[in-house]
């Protein structure tokens, strides 16, 4: 039976919508230190565990499992948003005025094998745009979570300290997928990649997957209410069927995994509300109608006289993934014809107000 010393003052950083604060508290270090006074082992039950006791877990009060949650996480280590991501966040706080949207900066205080640059840094490495985000919306939040505080006590936490994830080649993409899935089964929500632009309210579907193409999932788009049985599913399978060197499996694959069981379905297109018991995947037109192969669509100059939106963008198009992985070294012009560069100035007008005239 695990044993935690008394808990401390948290941790994290919250960057509320009116003050930066702080709340120190001695990092215990979750890898090594002791789970137990009976049985003096650590986490991955090496018997040279060291003392203190291991605390208990950080709870980050910002957070509500009770609320209309959104999330995006960062965990590339910039400590800062960019231009697009800042937008995709922008365009969810602006056609959802009534969803607390929340942007995770994932920090190893710890000093672990992966580093991770604070996020007090942002002003300076990039402008004042969480600054102007803070400003303009109530309902953004940013918060700094210690990334052993938020594995704790959970099913993915001797994954995080025990596997050789860190060595895979896709270590930065699946620990991605691992908190997507921990922070839906921990507080409930939407979560969205940072590379999803919204361009409607998104708060009339409710417990689905989005597809990104007519056979195969994305994990990009994901919404589950509190302790769903899909998102308890997934945080099971993640530590217990980890693949480090399959890109897609801990994700996608994962997700198609759990459904198919759930559902009692082998195809996506029959995965609905009826067979998945008020669970549902969503086709890729929702989020995705410009497949993945054709993302420099988004880039190419339109005619001037080309005013109206594109016949892609139906009344079905929720959102549009804009394939950050593929196009991030494509360059917008602020002042192009280029519909991206429209989907930003329409969707993310604050953002777009400061853009750069390259971006």
């Amino acid at each position: 039976m695990k044993r935690y010393a008394p808990d401390q003052p948290s941790s994290s950083l919250v960057i509320d919508n009116t003050s930066k604060t702080s709340m120190k508290r001695r990092i215990v270090n979750r890898r090594t230190c002791c789970l137990s006074s009976d049985r003096m082992e650590d986490i991955c039950g090496q018997t040279n565990c060291t003392s203190p006791l291991c605390s208990f877990p950080e709870v980050l009060n910002q957070l509500k499992s009770d609320g209309q949650n959104a999330f995006f996480i960062e965990t590339s280590g910039s400590g800062a948003l960019n231009i697009r991501q800042a937008c995709a966040v922008e365009s969810l706080a602006f056609h959802n005025p009534n969803l607390s949207v929340t942007v995770l900066f994932m920090d190893d205080a710890d000093g672990d094998t992966m580093k991770f640059n604070n996020v007090r840094s942002s002003k300076q490495s990039a402008g004042n745009i969480i600054e102007k985000l803070r400003d303009k919306y109530s309902n953004i939040q940013f918060i700094i979570a210690n990334l052993n505080e938020y594995m704790a006590g959970t099913s993915m936490e001797k994954w995080y300290h025990c596997n050789d994830w860190r060595q895979g080649p896709y270590r930065i993409s699946h620990l991605s997928d691992a908190l997507r899935f921990l922070t839906l089964h921990k507080y409930g929500g939407y979560y969205f990649d940072l590379d999803v632009i919204l361009l409607r309210p998104v708060t009339y579907y409710r417990n689905f997957v989005a597809a990104e193409s007519g056979v195969h999932f994305g994990s990009s788009v994901i919404h589950a209410d509190y302790g769903h049985p899909i998102m308890q599913l997934a945080v099971q399978d993640f530590p217990l069927n980890y693949k480090r060197d399959v890109w897609s499996h801990n994700g996608p694959d994962l997700l198609m995994r759990i459904m198919k069981s759930y559902c009692g379905e082998e195809n996506l297109s029959t995965m609905d509300f009826v067979s998945c018991r008020g669970f549902s995947a969503l086709p890729a037109s929702t989020f995705s109608p410009i497949w993945w192969g054709d993302w420099q669509s988004f880039f190419s100059q339109r005619r001037a006289s080309e005013t109206r939106a594109p016949s892609w963008i139906t009344k079905h198009v929720v959102g549009v993934h804009i394939w950050n992985k593929l196009s991030f070294n494509e360059t917008a012009y602020k002042n192009s014809t280029q519909e991206y560069v429209r989907i930003v100035r329409d969707n993310c007008p604050v953002i777009f107000s400061i853009a750069p005239e390259t971006f």
